[in-house]
């Protein structure tokens, strides 16, 4: 029993298994069809090799599919020869009858990594030592609860901790290596992006629950992963807000409910600790500032800073000023249900891939193609907003495509790996510049919001497709509000603030309390110096109705800039004549920059020269030097025309 439960440990780890001969040493079973067709063994195969060779040892598949890749050194020599290539740098290993195996993560995208026998090396690209091997792709090693082998693993670490295999191989020749990690952006952004390794998992609670339902409570020792498995649902307390003496609750409820005997309490503290040393490390808890502080090195910022800092703010282009940058990033828009994210969203990436120059406070300065996979509205409602777009704001053409599920007879349930293949095929056929998820909900169904592991997984798809130089967009919806408050924060776990660059909260604002207070909004008249009364006055004035009035405020921000205003108040106003829609809201501090630095109107409508960078400054409140930024490049272009128009 003790192998098997190895053995479905091992599996739902994702780690292929196979039964080896006790006697030969050999596989039971013919395996290298699991390798060439990339399948796993499944829980019934395992269960049969077991039950059927209750004495057999246990083998671990190596390489890509498994993802491991494990360095054997039969002798102290080996070892010895080994550490000085890095070979043993891993807190992971297994003491094995003659020596160890040193586990490592197999490298993505590394392809083939020869199997190495060191008494055949060739000195080059594998050290000629007796007793020094590799198993890398189509390899198998012997594993605990095998005969003589038992798993090392250092203190304060788990599974979770595999490094990658990244050898100093070119320590061989004393030539450094050719070999470089940076990937070419523009072969990579859609060629080389692959969603195969995003997948959703189950929370391990429920993984748990269902291997002891098969082979009964987990016992002490015997490498059942019971650490392991005790530390990633700890993390995953800790990933949702627990702290301190809950993530220990939290932990004797999980040993109680799959463990025969609980782990000693220093053990699991010390686990509960690190697990909150992790949320730190990720920003989600801000650390308490110590009473004594450890030395610091300092390196400020000063006058010899000036070119490198200057270079990288004139290299920064955007898509949407200031939240979207060219080189990708992660934007999630969030929102009470009916507070209109989604047709802030909509209408604002409409006008970028149409060719606008401007959304109410947003700047629009390269053209965008958006790839909006809409998993809510139907066939009438996308029509309208199409039609009304178009006339609104002009002809994006396949700027902006839209995606429906009516529209698919292909799964994109993102919570499979079906759905993730589409998605990703969809996006590489398409080359979008903006890719929108709405909603999260809907995408992701089934997702366990308050689950840190879940929302782990679409942080990694997410990730992929920023480092594939894509802004991407999530809508999302905000938790119930509270007694008092207006739209509360956003619902889940807090793991999905980890990769989010940009965070923005709608909230809709309403002429009257009640309906405010019913809708969870925001009471007009309680907003100071509220512009929407101006607001109204511009929309009657052009005879139009406005429709909506919203609050957008950062939840997050990265990386903030004079450009980023506190918050953004906007209203759509349409047109009873023609029905097209148009963006009503006060101009950025940016934005009005611009219109001093060339000729402008005062309020009597006289014509005004343009002002010099310190009076601007002073009238919108930003640095001088900020200003001098800002009006750069539209000063150069006046300047050359002024002297081109003279000659």
């Amino acid at each position: 029993m003790e192998i098997l439960n190895a053995a479905l440990e091992y599996l739902d780890r994702g780690w292929a298994v196979i039964p080896i001969s006790p006697d030969t040493k050999k596989p039971l079973i013919k395996w290298g069809h699991y390798i060439d067709d990339n399948v796993m063994p499944t829980e019934e195969e395992v269960c049969d090799w077991f039950e059927r060779w209750p004495n057999a040892n246990i083998a671990l598949l190596t390489g890509e599919m498994t993802g491991l890749v494990v360095v054997d050194c039969d002798n102290e020599n080996a070892v010895d020869e080994a550490k000085k290539l890095g070979l043993t740098s891993t807190p992971i290993s297994v003491r094995t009858k003659k020596g160890w195996h040193f586990y490592f993560q197999f490298p993505k995208g590394s392809g083939w990594i020869k199997n190495r026998v060191g008494a055949d090396g060739n000195g080059r690209d594998w050290p000629r030592v007796d007793g020094l091997d590799l198993r890398g792709s189509k390899g198998y090693v012997l594993a605990p609860p095998s005969k003589n082998y038992k798993w090392r693993i250092a203190y304060g670490h788990y599974f979770d901790d595999i490094p990658v295999y990244a050898p100093r191989l070119h320590d061989l020749s004393g030539v450094s290596s050719t070999q470089t990690n940076v990937v070419d952006f523009n072969s990579f952004r859609f060629e080389g992006m692959s969603l195969d390794d995003v997948q959703v998992d189950k929370p391990i609670w429920q993984r748990t629950e269902e291997l002891v339902a098969r082979v009964g409570k987990l016992p002490d020792g015997g490498g059942n992963g019971r650490d392991d498995r005790l530390y990633k649902y700890i993390s995953s307390l800790a990933g949702q807000g627990d702290r301190g003496e809950e993530l220990v609750d939290g932990a004797y409820r999980f040993m109680d409910a799959f463990f025969q005997n609980s782990i000693e309490d220093s053990k699991v503290r010390q686990m509960c600790e690190r697990a909150e040393e992790n949320e730190v490390r990720k920003g989600n808890i801000v650390q308490q500032p110590q009473t004594v502080e450890a030395p610091r090195s300092f390196k400020p910022i000063t006058t010899d800073s000036l070119a490198e800092l200057q270079t990288y703010v004139d290299n920064m282009r955007f898509f949407i000023d200031p939240i979207a940058p060219t080189t990708g990033t992660i934007i999630q828009v969030f929102g009470y249900s009916g507070h209109g994210k989604s047709m802030f969203v909509r209408n604002l990436l409409y006008a970028a891939s149409s060719g606008q120059c401007r959304f109410g406070p947003f700047d629009l300065n390269e053209r965008s193609k958006v790839l909006y996979f809409d998993f809510e509205n139907s066939r009438s409602n996308i029509a309208k907003f199409l039609d009304r777009s178009k006339r609104s704001f002009g002809d994006a053409g396949n700027n902006f495509m839209i995606w429906a599920p009516f529209h698919d007879d292909r799964d994109m349930n993102l919570m499979n790996e079906a759905g993730i293949k589409n998605f990703e095929q969809w996006i590489k056929a398409t080359k979008p510049t903006h890719v929108v998820i709405d909603t999260i909900r809907s995408a992701f169904p089934g997702l366990q919001e308050n689950s840190a592991e879940q929302w782990g997984y679409i942080n990694q798809l997410c990730l992929k497709l920023r480092n594939a130089g894509l802004c991407v967009w999530l809508l999302h919806h905000s938790n119930k509000p509270s007694e008092g408050t207006a739209s509360g924060r956003e619902a889940g776990s807090s793991n999905q603030l980890t990769v989010l660059e940009t965070q923005i909260k709608v909230t809709q604002v309403f002429w009257d309390k009640e309906t405010a207070d019913v809708k969870a909004g925001i009471y007009e008249e309680t907003i100071p110096a509220s512009p929407f009364i101006d607001m109204q006055a511009a929309a009657d004035a052009e005879h139009k109705r406005l429709d909506v009035m919203m609050q957008l405020r950062f939840g997050k921000v990265r990386e903030w800039s004079d450009a980023h205003e506190p918050v953004y108040n906007i209203a759509f106003a349409s047109s009873q004549a023609d029905d097209t829609v148009s963006i009503i809201s006060p101009k950025t501090a940016k934005q009005r920059a611009l219109t001093f630095a060339q000729e402008w109107s005062d309020a009597s409508g006289a014509t005004r020269p343009p002002l010099s960078d310190l009076e601007i400054a002073d009238r919108v409140g930003r640095p001088v030097s900020t200003i001098e930024e800002w009006t750069r490049t539209l000063r150069e272009t006046s300047t050359a025309s002024w002297v081109s128009n003279s000659q």
